[in-house]
């Protein structure tokens, strides 16, 4: 489904689901800490899968993990691992379980250190290499995942297919020549 309502989009958007993904969040800063930490969570189990896969999830993982509540995953045992490993919902991988509990310590000392979760990462705009940073920060987060991370949440500008009509606005916005898309990606 490269088009819904008429409207053309990137070739990854193949259902109604990653057409509102696409047109409303990708690419959009979250508004809270517990959002900046979904797409961390969510990019991370993406790793060696289709974000289609994951974003279908979603709502088990946002269930599964405390609403992304940074201090309520933190807190997760060993018992939860196991019982995040038997549920059908999410991707029930061991070490992107631990990884996304580690993650979230992470977070929190994150957020103390810069006042929270969403300044460490709107601090990271000035950053030579902000992936970089992302990889060395969060556990199982490669450069792929990084950028991922990024491109979902705005920190880097996502590559729209050309003709997508988000690139044209965007160019549009930024003074550009519609129809000449802005790079490619596949989610």
């Amino acid at each position: 489904m490269a088009s819904t309502e008429d409207k053309p989009r990137c070739r990854w958007v193949t259902d109604e689901q990653l057409a509102r993904y696409h047109d409303e969040e990708w690419g959009h800063p979250p508004q809270s800490d517990a959002g900046w930490f979904e797409f961390v969570v969510l990019e991370t189990f993406q790793a060696g899968l289709s974000w289609r896969t994951v974003l279908h999830k979603r709502e088990a993982f946002r269930r599964a993990f405390a609403g992304f509540e940074p201090g309520s995953v933190a807190r997760f045992t060993d018992d939860d691992v196991r019982r995040l490993l038997s549920d059908p919902g999410i991707i029930r991988n061991r070490k992107k379980i631990e990884a996304a509990v580690e993650n979230a310590r992470i977070a929190l000392q994150l957020a103390e250190a810069h006042g929270s979760l969403a300044r460490f990462f709107h601090g990271l705009a000035s950053c030579p290499d902000p992936l970089r940073v992302l990889q060395e920060t969060f556990r199982f987060v490669g450069r792929t995942t990084a950028e991922s991370i990024a491109f979902a949440t705005g920190l880097l500008a996502p590559p729209h297919d050309p003709g997508c009509w988000k690139a044209d606005a965007e160019r549009a916005q930024a003074g550009g020549a519609p129809g000449s898309g802005t790079g490619s990606a596949s989610v």
